[in-house]
């Protein structure tokens, strides 16, 4: 038996009127407008269904949020919860804001000639023109055109301009920031400065636990140089003001021991950056430490036990010198009579050394110990004759090889 269908006109009231003959009016304008954008809407609300907010109500939601690198991105800017601001956090709006904002997507009038360097960035970008180190120039730029002089009126400055988080969002939207090599160029230092400005610090560290993978199959020759990059650039922010000016290390301490939670000890870059970073951290602690105020003895001490595995012994005695609470000589003294026929040829070996001895000299001093002081002191002159000689050589080497004479035998 053959079933009859229904006729195809009776089903006409069953659509919604979508198409209608033109001109329309302004109500049906307006409905078909509203048509497309519920149907649009509710598609794209089946595929970026509403997150779980019962996370987000509870304060260890809201640090969850407020450590994830991407959400933190978007959300930098935000201001105190309203309902128009919570209308916005639609799964929807987001969505489509984050299209709408993709900086690969920006339209430049070729006509206008470019009045700024946002005007540049954005044209560079629109022409797929853009790079890691015309990113860093575009920072530098950006960063001499800030007005005031104090640090505050400064970080207020980068703030308002939104510069660091510009280019990490060109970072994400190019897929550069998928594999980190743009940390091997100038860029990790012209921008982590805007990152730790605009509150975007915890999207470098990420960076940080990214390029050292647990699995060492996975570790790329770049990898280790990146890595020491950005740890130094972090380092640099966190004992430098926004004006210039020298801090405390308290901050690098604190990111020298977050570091050192936050990286795997089975890999081989973790180790060998970590220690880059030590090293480095314990020259300025101890060289260069008068160019800063005494750092706090927690930090300080927690920073020194870190290094203890990497067997430094000069660094170990140095440090013991400058602890903020209570310095002591002993180590030091030890070193330098443990060493005092060794010749330190290494520039910057003899200068660490010198600088041991004179602090000793001096800690020596103010304890009383003469007899140890005048021995120090000695020391002092055999290496600075020593020093002296060396120079004296390389004058004598860089002539003969200049020289036009030829260089006969001795008999």
């Amino acid at each position: 038996m053959v079933v009859r269908t229904t006729s195809l006109n009776s089903l006409k009231n069953f659509f919604p009127k979508i198409h209608q003959p033109l001109p329309l009016t302004k109500r049906e304008s307006q409905q078909l407008l509203e048509s497309i954008t519920t149907s649009f809407r509710k598609n794209l609300d089946k595929e970026h269904p509403w997150e779980p907010s019962s996370d987000e109500s509870t304060p260890h939601g809201s640090t969850l949020r407020s450590r994830n690198p991407l959400l933190l991105a978007q959300t930098s800017t935000s201001s105190s919860p309203t309902p128009e601001v919570s209308k916005r956090q639609a799964p929807t709006d987001r969505h489509l804001r984050a299209i709408l904002s993709n900086p690969l997507f920006a339209h430049q009038d070729a006509k206008k000639a470019p009045t700024s360097p946002f005007h540049v960035f954005d044209l560079a970008v629109s022409r797929g023109l853009m790079t890691p180190q015309r990113a860093a120039g575009f920072l530098s730029k950006v960063r001499t055109e800030i007005p005031g002089e104090s640090a505050d009126e400064i970080r207020q400055g980068m703030v308002k301009s939104g510069a660091g988080l510009k280019v990490l969002q060109w970072l994400r939207a190019s897929g550069l920031e998928n594999d980190l090599q743009f940390l091997n160029s100038r860029l990790a230092s012209s921008l982590i400065p805007f990152m730790y400005a605009e509150g975007l610090e915890e999207v470098a560290w990420s960076w940080v636990v990214r390029l050292a993978p647990r699995d060492e199959g996975q570790v790329l020759d770049w990898h280790l140089y990146a890595l020491t990059y950005l740890l130094q650039a972090i380092r640099k922010q966190s004992s430098t003001s926004f004006s210039g000016s020298k801090l405390s290390l308290d901050g690098s301490y604190e990111a020298m021991i977050r570091a050192n939670e936050v990286l795997p000890r089975q890999s081989g870059v973790a180790r060998r950056s970590l220690e880059v970073f030590w090293l480095s951290l314990s020259w300025i602690s101890t060289v260069l430490a008068s160019e800063r105020p005494k750092p706090s003895a927690p930090l300080f001490e927690s920073f020194v036990d870190i290094g203890r595995p990497l067997g430094a012994p000069l660094d170990m005695a140095h440090l013991e010198l400058h602890h903020p609470l209570s310095p002591s000589h002993s180590a030091a003294v030890r070193f330098m009579h443990a060493n005092a026929e060794h010749e330190h040829q290494n520039p910057s070996l003899r200068r660490r050394v010198v600088c041991l001895a004179l602090d000793a000299a001096d800690r020596l001093k103010q304890v009383g110990d003469t007899d140890e002081a005048s021995w120090v002191e000695r020391f002092l002159t055999r290496i600075g004759a020593d020093a002296n000689l060396d120079i004296l050589m390389d004058q004598i080497r860089q002539a003969s090889i200049s020289s036009e004479l030829p260089i006969y035998r001795m008999r």
